[in-house]
C-alpha cells in the first residue's frame, strides 16, 4: 500500500465495493490502510456506521453506466465483487431452496468491460460458477476462528497465490 501511495502521490489507494451490505470486504481494504466505495441496491446503515455517508453510493451494483462512471470519478485500483450467495448456499429458505438470482457471470462479464482488476468473492458452494483460477481462503490461515470458506475469482489482469505459509 504504502507503494501505491507513492505511485499516486499520496493517494490512498481505494476499491470499490461491489454488494458491499455491512462492509466485510471493504473492512479488509481498511486494514491494509486503503479506502473503498461501497456500492449496494440497498440503504446499508452497518456500512455507513463503519465507513462514512461519503464512502457509500446507492444504486443497483449491475448498472453498467453508473458503475462506469464511478470508476472513472473514483479511479480505484480494483473492484471486489460479491454477487449474492444465497442461490449457491446449502442452505435452505424456510425448507426450500433459495430462488436467488446466480449472478457470478454476469457480474464477471461486467467486470471484465470495466478495463480495471476485479475479485469475485463467494461461498464454496459456487465453485461450478467461478474460474478455475479461483482460490478459496479460510479464517484459520488469517489467525481467525471462524472457518467459512470463500471462493475468490481474479480477473482484469489481477492474479492470486495462496502462500504456502498459509496452508
Amino acid at each position: 500500500v504504502r507503494l501505491l501511495k507513492r505511485l499516486e502521490s499520496g493517494r490512498t489507494p481505494m476499491a470499490i465495493d461491489l454488494f458491499c451490505c455491512a462492509g466485510g470486504s471493504s473492512e479488509g481494504v481498511r486494514r491494509v490502510g486503503g479506502a473503498s466505495m461501497g456500492v449496494d441496491h440497498a440503504e446499508q446503515p452497518e456500512y455507513i456506521a463503519r465507513f462514512g455517508t461519503e464512502s457509500f453510493v446507492l444504486f443497483d451494483a449491475l448498472d453498467r453506466e453508473r458503475l462506469r462512471r464511478l470508476v472513472r470519478k473514483q479511479r480505484p485500483i480494483g473492484v471486489l465483487a460479491s454477487p449474492p450467495c444465497e442461490g449457491f448456499t446449502s442452505t435452505t429458505f424456510a425448507g426450500e431452496p433459495s430462488r436467488a438470482p446466480r449472478l457470478i457471470a454476469e457480474v464477471r462479464e461486467m467486470l471484465a468491460e470495466l478495463g480495471v482488476p476485479f475479485v469475485i468473492e463467494n461461498v464454496a458452494g459456487a465453485r461450478s460458477q467461478m474460474a478455475a483460477e479461483a482460490v478459496e481462503l479460510r479464517g484459520p490461515m488469517f489467525g481467525l476462528q471462524t472457518v467459512r470458506p470463500r471462493l475468490m475469482e481474479p480477473g482484469g489482469g489481477l492474479q492470486l497465490r495462496i502462500d504456502d505459509a498459509l496452508l
